[in-house]
């Protein structure tokens, strides 16, 4: 099963790829988006095997569909004296998804999945669970979409008021940061070193991301 995603992407990236290259970035974007709802929503209801490795697939298509698009949407919105700081800000959601996401979502899986091990009758909390990744889909595709609305222009207003969402992202990665710390060492019966270390990366990039917004506002 887990092998599904990467040889999905290693079987039909270029197709895909080659099918949305004459595409706007902004729709197809949403489009893949869109597709890796469904196949969110596939996981939640699946019933046998075989629909779960379609969910799989299908979220590998969405994500195959949106991700190269990203790079070309900020190459489109960045002021053309700031490509190059653009680009290497678009990399920052990697680092962030990866050591939030990998976390919370072991949270989520030691709290909701793991107590259902051996038990009968638990679709419905499964369903729940992919459910909330659906959920999170939608919640992606409606911030795509207020920030081309809002925030895609290089205006003085649009950059104040996207500096003041970035610090309280910013925030919230340290408090990320500090929970996942506390619960990694402080909390846990048994020290996880690796959590602690991704905690402190949160923790470093949250405050850097927090004293160079303060100190751009000052400015």
């Amino acid at each position: 099963m887990t092998v599904i995603n990467a040889g999905t992407i290693i079987l039909l990236q270029v197709l895909v790829s080659r099918i949305v290259r004459n595409f706007k970035p902004l729709p197809t974007m949403i489009g893949g988006l869109i597709v890796g709802g469904l196949g969110f929503v596939c996981l939640a209801f699946a019933v046998n095997a075989w629909i779960f490795v379609l969910g799989i697939a299908v979220f590998s298509i969405g994500e195959m569909t949106a991700h190269p698009k990203y790079y070309s949407y900020v190459g489109l919105v960045a002021p053309a004296d700031r490509k190059a700081v653009y680009m290497g800000y678009a990399f920052l959601y990697g680092v962030i998804g990866s050591l939030v996401g990998s976390n919370l979502g072991a949270a989520m899986y030691e709290s909701m999945l793991k107590p259902l091990v051996g038990q009968t009758g638990v679709r419905d909390t499964l369903r729940n669970f992919w459910l909330i990744f659906a959920a999170l889909d939608v919640v992606a595709i409606l911030g795509l979409l207020l920030y081309n609305r809002f925030f895609s222009a290089d205006t003085p207003q649009a950059n104040r008021a996207a500096r003041r969402i970035m610090i309280g992202v910013y925030c919230l990665l340290v408090a990320a940061g500090m929970w996942f710390f506390y619960s990694a060492g402080v909390a846990a019966a048994t020290v996880n070193y690796r959590t602690m270390v991704q905690a402190v990366i949160m923790l470093l990039i949250g405050a850097g991301g927090v004293f160079i917004s303060l100190r751009h506002s000052a400015d």
